[in-house]
C-alpha cells in the first residue's frame, strides 16, 4: 500500500505527464514515466536505506509541495541584484524553479558558448536527448526519479571543443517561500567539449523566508582534456528543504574541480558523484557545510576510479552549533583495472556546542594493487591549546573562539577559486558563525 505522502508526487507525476505528453518527444516522454515508475518501485528512502542512515526526509515526503508560478517581485529584483556576479558573463535566473528572462543575462555570448533555457531548448530538441538522463539515471534515488518525472525547466550549458570562457556562467536559482511549498525541480545539463575551459556557478538562495523544497540534478559530461570549474552556494531559508545532486562523466586528461557550500535549509543534502570513464582525469571535491539551530546538513560523495592513472583529493569541513547535524558520506571506488589511481579523503568536523551532532562515514573499496589511497576523518571541539594562546595574548574567549572557528572554515573558503563568490560566502559566514564579525574586527 502506498502512503498518502508518496502518493501525492505520484499522482503530481501523473498529471505532469498526461498534461505534456502532446507537445513531447518520445525520448523525453519515456524519460518522464521512467522517473514514475522508478518512484513508485523504491518510494522514499527511510534509514533502513545504509545511503540515507543518518537522514530523515519524512519533512519532506510529508509536504504537499507542488510546482507554483509566481511573478517576480521587488525583493526577488533586490536578490538578484545582490548576488548577480559582476561582469558581462551570463546570468540565467529562476524563480521557484521557473525561468526569469527578463532578470536573466543571455544576450552576447562569447562564440561557441551556448546558455540557455532548459524548457526552450527541449522545444528544438537537438542534443538533450543524447544528454539528458545520461548520467543521473531515474534509478539513483527516489529524488532523481521525481526531478526525471516533472523534467521540465532549468539550464543547458554547452561549450565546443577548444572553446575557453572568459568569464563564469551563473545560473541563480531563488525561493520566494511565503509559505506556498513551492517545489522547483530544475535539471541542468552541461557539455563540455574537448579542451574547452569554464566555470559554473550554481547559486540557490532564498529571497524570502518561507517553506519549500528544491529538488535539483545536474548532469556534466567532460570530453577529453576538458576543464571545469563547477561552484555550487546552498543558501535558502532554514525553513527551505534541498536535495541536491552532481553526476558528473569525466574524459580522458579532464580537469573537474567542486566546490560546495551549504549554510541554509531546515533539511539540506549535496550529493557529487565524478566517474573517470577514461585514462588520467583529475578530481578535486571541496566542500563546507556550517548548521546552527536543528538544521540538519548532509553530504554524499561518490568517485568512481573506473580507468588508470586517476587522480583525487577531497576535503569536506563542518562546523555545527547549537542542535544541529551534520552528515559526511563519501565513497571511493578503485576499480580492477585502475592501476595507478591517487586518491585522498578527508573529512573533518567542529562541534561548537554539547547538543551538536557529526556523523562521518569516510569509505574506501581498493579493487586494484598498484595505488595511492587514503583517507580519514575527524570530529572534534576547539583546541583548548590555541584558545589558551590567544586569551594570553589578551583577546577574550568568545573573540579567540571566533577567530579559530573562522579559520578552520576559511581553508575550504579559500579554494574558491572565484574572488566575487568568495566575498558573498564570507558575508554569509560572517551572519552565520558565532561572533564571526567581532572575530575578525
Amino acid at each position: 500500500m502506498t502512503d498518502a505522502g508518496l502518493q501525492h508526487y505520484l499522482d503530481l507525476a501523473e498529471r505532469f505527464q498526461a498534461e505534456r505528453a502532446a507537445g513531447a518527444p518520445a525520448w523525453l516522454r519515456a524519460l518522464r514515466q521512467d522517473g514514475i515508475a522508478q518512484l513508485a518501485r523504491q518510494g522514499f528512502p527511510t534509514s533502513r536505506n545504509e545511503d540515507w542512515k543518518y537522514t530523515n526526509v519524512a519533512p519532506i515526503s510529508g509536504h504537499a509541495f507542488n510546482p507554483v508560478r509566481t511573478v517576480h517581485e521587488a525583493g526577488v529584483e533586490a536578490a538578484v541584484a545582490r548576488l548577480a556576479l559582476p561582469g558581462s558573463g551570463p546570468r540565467l535566473v529562476f524563480v521557484d524553479g521557473w525561468f526569469v528572462r527578463e532578470l536573466s543575462r543571455v544576450d552576447g555570448l562569447p562564440k561557441g558558448l551556448t546558455v540557455r533555457s532548459l524548457r526552450e531548448a527541449l522545444r528544438e530538441g537537438g542534443e538533450l536527448e543524447s544528454l539528458v538522463g545520461r548520467r543521473a539515471r531515474a534509478e539513483a534515488s527516489a529524488f532523481t526519479a521525481l526531478n526525471a518525472a516533472l523534467l521540465e525547466e532549468g539550464a543547458l550549458v554547452s561549450v565546443e571543443p577548444g572553446t575557453v570562457c572568459p568569464e563564469p556562467v551563473q545560473l541563480l536559482f531563488l525561493t520566494r517561500g511565503d509559505n506556498h511549498v513551492a517545489l522547483a525541480s530544475p535539471r541542468v545539463v552541461v557539455r563540455a567539449g574537448e579542451n574547452s575551459e569554464l566555470t559554473l556557478v550554481e547559486s540557490y538562495v532564498g529571497a524570502a523566508p518561507g517553506v519549500s523544497f528544491t529538488n535539483a540534478v545536474t548532469e556534466v559530461v567532460l570530453g577529453d582534456g576538458a576543464r571545469l570549474t563547477h561552484l555550487k552556494l546552498q543558501a535558502e531559508s532554514e525553513t527551505a528543504y534541498h536535495i541536491g545532486s552532481l553526476h558528473v562523466e569525466q574524459g580522458r586528461d579532464s580537469r573537474f574541480a567542486s566546490h560546495v557550500i551549504s549554510l541554509g535549509g531546515a533539511l539540506a543534502r549535496n550529493e557529487v558523484h565524478a566517474l573517470f570513464s577514461a585514462e588520467g582525469g583529475e578530481a578535486t571535491l571541496n566542500g563546507l557545510y556550517v548548521g546552527h539551530g536543528t538544521q540538519h546538513l548532509d553530504n554524499w560523495t561518490n568517485l568512481d576510479h573506473a580507468h588508470p592513472r586517476c587522480s583525487s583529493r577531497e576535503l569536506y569541513k563542518g562546523v555545527l552549533d547549537d542542535k544541529a547535524r551534520g552528515t559526511f558520506h563519501g565513497k571511493v571506488l578503485v576499480r580492477p583495472d585502475a592501476q595507478q589511481t591517487d586518491a585522498r579523503q578527508a573529512n573533518r568536523n567542529l562541534l561548537l556546542s554539547e547538543a551538536a551532532m557529526a556523523d562521518a562515514r569516510p569509505q574506501l573499496e581498493i579493487l586494484a594493487d598498484d595505488v595511492k589511497c587514503a583517507h580519514g576523518a575527524t570530529v572534534g571541539r576547539l583546541d583548548e591549546q590555541a584558545l589558551f594562546y590567544l586569551r594570553s595574548r589578551g583577546i577574550p574567549r568568545a573573540q579567540a573562539e571566533s577567530l579559530l572557528t573562522h579559520a578552520f572554515a576559511t581553508e575550504v573558503v579559500g579554494a574558491v577559486p572565484l574572488a566575487t563568490l568568495r566575498d558573498q560566502v564570507e558575508e554569509l559566514l560572517a551572519r552565520k558563525l558565532p561572533g564571526a564579525k567581532e572575530g575578525r574586527a
